[in-house]
């Protein structure tokens, strides 16, 4: 068991953001994928794993965690780069079968959108396996949702929450306590009813019911 695990992407991360979001949080098993490797160094984290082709990763970074006291307790895992999943996929699929209690990932938004979406594709492996797993960066959390659940206003990451539909139909949603509610609707792929929603005036908290499919969830603030 990993317990509750951060995962480093190996594409752009704010590293200011990071320090900020990671100064009262503790995690239990630190995994960095190719690149991360990076920037958990500039964030002073502890290094459990550190996964991927290493095609990306400084080669001083690499030497310093593999053979110095400092990174002693480093596990390295390689990876050809000639492969059918990115880095951040293999390391979120190796994390997911070790049941963690918790996922987040930060730097998995990045500059590049390809890889963005693919990160967004493949948080549908830990949902499969009923692990709660977030990418995080300094405006936005995401995660997805395959049943009814409520949100507490003291919890949410900032003052917005979308649902995005990710399959093409997610049938019989009821929003209950927020700003715009819903009843029995169904959200299909294509629309964009569900985005920039609210939680309702003096509502501590709010229900997302509904009957099947899948939500992407994105709790923003400005």
């Amino acid at each position: 068991m990993l317990g509750r695990t951060l995962i480093i992407s190996g594409g752009v991360l704010d590293i200011a953001f990071a320090k900020e979001y990671l100064s009262d949080k503790e995690f239990d098993t630190v995994v960095c994928a190719d690149s991360g490797l990076d920037s958990a160094y500039e964030l002073g984290l502890p290094v459990h794993y550190a996964m991927g082709d290493f095609d990306s990763v400084s080669p001083e970074r690499k030497n310093q965690y593999q053979n110095t006291e400092e990174g002693a307790g480093t596990k390295f895992v390689a990876y050809p780069q000639e492969k059918d999943a990115t880095d951040t996929h293999i390391v979120l699929d190796w994390v997911t079968e070790h049941f963690p209690e918790e996922i987040v990932i930060l730097g998995a938004t990045g500059k590049r959108l390809d890889h963005f979406l693919a990160n967004l594709n493949i948080l549908l492996k830990p949902l499969s396996y009923g692990i709660p797993a977030y990418i995080v960066d300094r405006h936005n959390k995401i995660y997805m949702m395959d049943h009814s659940g409520v949100v507490q206003k003291k919890e949410l990451y900032g003052k917005y929450i979308s649902l995005i539909p990710f399959t093409h139909e997610v049938t019989g949603v009821c929003l209950k306590g927020f700003r715009y509610e819903l009843h029995g609707r169904t959200l299909v792929l294509g629309e964009s009813i569900g985005v920039s929603n609210e939680m309702g005036a003096g509502k501590d908290s709010a229900l997302i019911k509904f009957d099947k499919g899948i939500l992407i969830v994105v709790e923003s603030m400005d």
